[in-house]
């Protein structure tokens, strides 16, 4: 009696199939980093996570977690633990410029932003923060200062003051910025900037300082 079963695979096919089952095998082992350079690429990451929390970003030369992350990338190029542990190194820095920017500490701004070009020159998030340094530092500026003791009354004779610096800031391309003891302070210092004539919004930014000030800053093209 003739069997009719599944038909089973001929042995050219059984023998291809175990052909690419071996190269699979192979290029998996060689994928795979060989376990001492598993050992290796971990003991640096936990060094460079140690460096990090000490504070030691990219000095050392030779034992900053910025230069321990780019030791894991010459062992394992891409190793994407390596590529968080420089991003966070950069956001780090860009944090810091930020925070220099809002205090018109421009030199430490732009010291910050040259760390983190050295960390990674190509990261996306460098250039929007070393444009806005640029338009700052490039802008005209008149700051006057004032008597807190007059901005704490609200008192009248600050009118003539503010409204002249409000005419200014009203400009296409103008902003001021507000130095202040409290929100409310700031507050009532943008209302009286707004008396000033003309349709366009005042942009302002508050922010708690001393001694008490109005800035008004203007750039050669509109925001």
């Amino acid at each position: 009696m003739e069997f009719r079963g599944i038909p089973q695979p001929s042995t050219r096919i059984r023998a291809l199939v175990g052909i690419v089952a071996v190269i699979c095998v192979c290029q998996s082992a060689l994928s795979a980093p060989p376990p001492s350079d598993v050992e290796a690429i971990a003991a640096l990451l936990e060094t460079a996570e140690e460096a990090f929390t000490a504070g030691h970003f990219i000095y050392p030369a030779r034992g900053s977690a910025m230069a321990l992350y780019h030791e894991v990338l010459v062992i394992a190029p891409g190793n994407p633990d390596a590529r968080r542990g420089l991003e966070r190194l950069v956001d780090h820095y860009l944090g810091e410029a930020t925070a220099a920017i809002a205090e018109e500490r421009f030199i430490r701004a732009e010291g910050a932003l040259s760390r983190a070009r050295m960390i990674d020159r190509d990261n996306p998030n460098i250039e929007p923060i070393a444009a806005e340094l640029r338009l700052l530092e490039n802008a005209d500026r008149i700051r006057v200062t004032l008597d807190w003791r007059l901005v704490a009354e609200r008192s009248s004779e600050l009118s003539p003051t503010l409204i002249r610096l409000g005419e200014k800031a009203r400009r296409s391309g103008c902003r001021a910025m507000l130095s202040v003891g409290s929100d409310a302070e700031g507050r009532w210092l943008y209302q009286q900037l707004s008396r000033a004539p003309g349709e366009r919004r005042i942009q302002a930014q508050i922010r708690i300082a001393s001694p008490s000030a109005v800035e008004v800053l203007c750039f050669e093209a509109g925001e």
